[in-house]
């Protein structure tokens, strides 16, 4: 039998947010064991093209899959949220849904965890004290070296 892992998601949404989000958090529920989600976080797009802006916040599960197989379910379930994807990076989006941390492997983390603040800052309010392999800070401390004062004004307490 395997034993239960625990990830983190990030999950944003700028396209309809209102209908997406929720969707995907039922999805991910019908599926998965959902510890805890985070805030809401209003954030500017980025790209070329003038957009709306993104919710973006964070999702702490359990289950018995592992990273590949969990990827895979997420992007089954941005399908059913209706995600089209483009060659633009930067393109609105009804789903995107990340898997940015894997608690079994806290030392192979996504690259937008310790660079974006929308990942880093959600992902720190769910699992405060999950440890960085490197260098073993907690996402609570590092987001408060790296982003000390980002959420404020962003924060919805609609979570």
């Amino acid at each position: 039998m395997t034993r239960p892992r625990r990830y983190l998601l990030s999950l944003g949404s700028n396209i309809e947010p209102e209908r997406w989000v929720p969707r995907a958090l039922e999805l991910l529920g019908r599926r998965f064991d959902i510890e805890a989600v985070s805030s809401r976080y209003d954030v500017r797009a980025v790209g070329a093209v003038p957009q709306p802006a993104f919710v973006n916040l964070a999702v702490r599960l359990r289950t018995d899959l592992s990273l590949r197989p969990l990827r895979a379910a997420c992007r089954h379930i941005e399908a059913l949220c209706e995600r089209v994807r483009s060659a633009d990076r930067f393109a609105p989006r009804t789903l995107d849904l990340d898997v940015v941390f894997d608690g079994s492997a806290p030392a192979a983390v996504h690259d937008d965890l310790l660079a974006e603040p929308y990942v880093l800052v959600p992902c720190a309010q769910v699992w405060p004290d999950a440890r960085l392999g490197a260098n073993g800070a907690t996402l609570e401390l590092e987001a408060a070296a790296r982003f000390p004062r980002w959420a404020e004004g962003r924060r919805r307490e609609d979570a």
